[in-house]
């Protein structure tokens, strides 16, 4: 429904004289996926838990074996690099 007294044919009828004319349906069109969007982030929101302290404790974990294991390789590929560079570069 629109929030004001016009209809669609009506508002049409009264905005088609201007050049810069945006029909109701181009408004519609970006306004209905916002509402959508927003509605879902409520739902979301609302179904959301915050995590006990078992549940905390894998998810940091996890997280930290990751953090190492990138490091690892980072390190290792660093360390293999300096060599090649070195041969290549003919220091």
């Amino acid at each position: 429904m629109l929030p004001f007294a016009l209809s669609k044919t009506k508002f049409k009828k009264e905005c088609t004289n201007n050049e810069n004319f945006i029909s109701m349906d181009q408004v519609l069109a970006w306004v209905d996926p916002a509402k959508q969007f927003a509605k879902d982030s409520v739902r979301l929101v609302n179904r959301c838990t915050k995590p006990d302290r078992k549940e905390f404790q894998k998810i940091a974990v996890a997280t930290a074996i990751g953090f190492a294991i990138m490091g690892f390789i980072g390190f290792f590929v660093k360390l293999i690099h300096i060599p090649i560079n070195n041969i290549i570069v003919g220091s």
